[in-house]
C-alpha cells in the first residue's frame, strides 16, 4: 500500500542518515588519531566537481537554489584521494545549498594560482555568518542555528571533517562571511 511504501522510505532515508553519522564520527576520528590513509592518485579536479554537482542538484532544486559553476579548463591532474576530495567538494556544497534561501544562488569555481596552488570555491547568497559563528561551525558537533538548517538534518561535522581532509592532503579551508550576506569557502591544494 502506499502508507507502507511511505513507512518504507521513511525507515531507508533514516537508516541512511544513521550510516552518514557514524561514517563522520569515525572520519573525525581517524582524522584527529592521525590514523585516516590517503588512497591518492591522479585526479581530474573538473570531473569530481561535475559529479558533485550533479549529486547536490536534486537537493538544490527541491529547496529551490540555483547552482552554477565557473571550473578553469587548464587545471592541471592533481595528486590525492578523489574520494576525499569528492567528500570535501560535497561537504561545501551541500552546506551552500543548506543555508541558501529559496530563489537564492550557490556558484562552485576552480582556478589555478599563480604558486601552482589549485584552489577550488564555494560562494552562496544565503544566511552568512559573523565571526563567533564561523567559530562555532568550525568546532566539533558546532551547528550554527539560521533557521534554514533544519530542513536538513546535520551532524555539525561537515566543516571540522572538510578542514580535517583539507590538512590531511596539505592543503587549506578559508572561509569570507557577512550575517545576511552570504559564505564564501576555499579550499586550496598544494602545488606539490
Amino acid at each position: 500500500s502506499d502508507k507502507n511504501r511511505e513507512y518504507l522510505d521513511d525507515i531507508h532515508q533514516s537508516g541512511q542518515h544513521l550510516l552518514e553519522l557514524i561514517n563522520d564520527i569515525l572520519d573525525a576520528s581517524a582524522i584527529e588519531a592521525g590514523a585516516l590513509e590517503l588512497h591518492e592518485e591522479n585526479v581530474n579536479l573538473t570531473d569530481v566537481i561535475e559529479a558533485s554537482i550533479r549529486l547536490i542538484t536534486p537537493r538544490a532544486k527541491n529547496g529551490m537554489v540555483n547552482v552554477s559553476s565557473s571550473l578553469d579548463p587548464d587545471i592541471p591532474l592533481i595528486y590525492a584521494d578523489p574520494r576525499r576530495v569528492k567528500q570535501v567538494i560535497l561537504n561545501l556544497l551541500s552546506n551552500a545549498v543548506k543555508f541558501t534561501q529559496e530563489g537564492g544562488e550557490v556558484s562552485v569555481s576552480s582556478w589555478l594560482n599563480d604558486d601552482g596552488s589549485v584552489a577550488i570555491a564555494t560562494d552562496d547568497t544565503g544566511v552568512g555568518m559573523n565571526a563567533k559563528e564561523i567559530e562555532k561551525a568550525l568546532s566539533k558537533f558546532g551547528q550554527v542555528d539560521s533557521g534554514l538548517d533544519r530542513k536538513h538534518e546535520g551532524t555539525g561535522l561537515g566543516l571540522p571533517l572538510t578542514t580535517g581532509l583539507m590538512e590531511r592532503h596539505g592543503g587549506t579551508l578559508e572561509i569570507k562571511s557577512k550575517k545576511g550576506h552570504g559564505t564564501l569557502v576555499t579550499v586550496t591544494f598544494p602545488k606539490e
